[in-house]
C-alpha cells in the first residue's frame, strides 16, 4: 500500500497543501507538489495512490503541466519523427511521407505556436471548413487526417485529457469530383502545343503515358527503362505507390514512339556533354536521376492551349473515359488504370 501524506502550510493568505510520498524502493520520502486548495491536494492523492501502487514513478503536477503547455509544432514534430521512422522501416512510402510533410508544413504555419489544449473541435471544424471552400472537400479531408495524427499523438503524450478530433468526421468528396477530361481533338493539340515547348523533349511523353496508359503524376515521375519491354511483348511496368498496386500494359503506338524519341535524345545529350548516368528515370534529369515536378511546364502549356482549368490528374480521367465510351466498364477502368474507380 502506497504512503501519501498531506501538510497543510499556513500562509499570508489562507494556506497551501504540500503532498509527499515514500518511494517504493528508497523508502525516503520524497516531494510531490504543492496546491492552493485541498480539494486540488486530495484529488492528487487519490491519483497518485494508484500509479503508485501499480507499480509506476509518479510525474510531478508541474511536469505534466510543462507538458500539457506544448504546442502543435512540438507535437507535430513528434508525428515527423515517428513517420521518418516508418519510411526507414519500409510501412510508408517516401512520397507518402513528402505529402504528409506538406500538409504539416500548412497546419503549422497557421497553429504551431498554440498550445494544443487550445485547439478544440470548433477551430478544426472552421479550418476544415475554409479549406473546403477555398480548395475541396478532398483537399479538407487531406489536411484532416494529418490533423488527427497529432491529436493522437497528444493524447498519447498527455497533453491531452481527451482528443478533440476524434469524432470530426471526413467530407463527402463524391459530389465535388472533377469530372474533366479532353476529346481526342484536345489531347492532339495539347501534345503539339507540348511539343513546342521548352519541355518537348519529356511533356508529351508524359501526357502520352497519362492519356494513353492513365499514368498518375507519381508513376511517370518514378518509371524505369528497366520498367520497358521494347523488343520482347512490347510491356511497360507502373507501379502506384498510394496503393501499392503494380500493372503491366501493351505499350500504345504513340506512347512507344514518343518513349525511343526520348531515349535517343537522352543518348545524344549524354554524349555531347559528357555526363555521368547516375539513374535510369525516363522522365527525370539528363543524368537519369528522378526529377522533382513538372508543374510550371504543364501549367505553360496549357495557357498556350487556352486550357484554364485543367489539371494533370484529368489525363487519367481522359484514359478512363475512352475506355468507358468504347464500351468498356468502369471496373475494366479502375483496374487498367491502378485505381477503384475512375470518371
Amino acid at each position: 500500500m502506497a504512503t501519501v501524506t498531506l501538510e497543510k502550510r499556513p500562509r499570508k493568505k489562507g494556506c497551501s497543501y504540500v503532498v509527499k510520498y515514500v518511494d517504493p524502493e528508497t523508502k525516503q520520502k520524497r516531494y510531490h507538489g504543492t496546491f492552493k486548495t485541498w480539494r486540488e491536494a486530495d484529488k492528487e492523492i487519490t491519483r497518485l495512490k494508484v500509479v503508485l501502487d501499480g507499480g509506476e514513478m509518479p510525474e510531478s503536477p508541474q511536469a505534466r503541466n510543462r507538458m500539457r503547455g506544448k504546442t502543435f509544432a512540438e507535437i507535430a514534430a513528434l508525428c515527423e519523427e515517428e513517420w521518418k521512422r516508418r519510411v526507414k522501416e519500409g510501412s510508408l512510402g517516401k512520397n507518402t511521407l513528402t505529402g504528409y510533410l506538406g500538409n504539416l508544413k500548412r497546419l503549422v504555419a497557421v497553429w504551431g505556436g498554440k498550445p494544443m489544449g487550445i485547439l478544440n473541435e470548433k477551430v478544426i471544424l472552421d479550418f476544415r471548413a475554409d479549406e473546403a471552400h477555398k480548395n475541396s472537400p478532398a483537399s479538407a479531408n487531406r489536411y484532416l487526417f494529418i490533423v488527427k495524427q497529432v491529436f493522437k499523438r497528444a493524447l498519447k503524450e498527455g497533453v491531452l485529457k481527451a482528443d478533440p478530433a476524434r469524432e470530426i468526421g471526413y467530407l463527402n468528396e463524391e459530389q465535388h469530383e472533377r469530372k474533366k477530361f479532353l476529346k481526342p481533338e484536345q489531347v492532339d493539340v495539347l501534345l503539339a502545343k507540348a511539343g513546342e515547348s521548352r519541355a518537348k523533349h519529356y511533356l508529351p511523353l508524359a501526357i502520352l503515358l497519362a492519356v494513353e496508359h492513365g499514368c498518375s503524376r507519381q508513376e511517370i515521375l518514378d518509371l524505369k527503362w528497366a520498367d520497358i519491354d521494347f523488343n520482347g511483348k512490347g510491356l511497360i511496368r507502373f507501379f502506384r505507390t498510394k496503393n501499392r498496386r503494380e500493372r503491366l500494359h501493351h505499350i500504345m503506338p504513340r506512347t512507344r514512339d514518343a518513349l525511343i524519341a526520348r531515349r535517343a535524345h537522352l543518348e545524344e545529350r549524354r554524349t555531347k556533354r559528357s555526363i555521368a548516368v547516375k539513374g535510369d528515370h525516363v522522365v527525370g534529369h539528363l543524368d537519369g536521376t528522378r526529377m522533382g515536378e513538372f508543374k510550371s511546364a504543364w501549367k505553360n502549356v496549357c495557357k498556350a492551349c487556352g486550357l484554364d482549368d485543367l489539371h494533370f490528374h484529368d489525363n487519367r480521367h481522359t484514359y478512363c473515359s475512352s475506355i468507358v465510351l468504347a464500351g468498356g466498364k468502369l471496373a475494366m477502368a479502375g483496374a487498367l488504370s491502378g485505381t477503384r474507380i475512375c470518371v
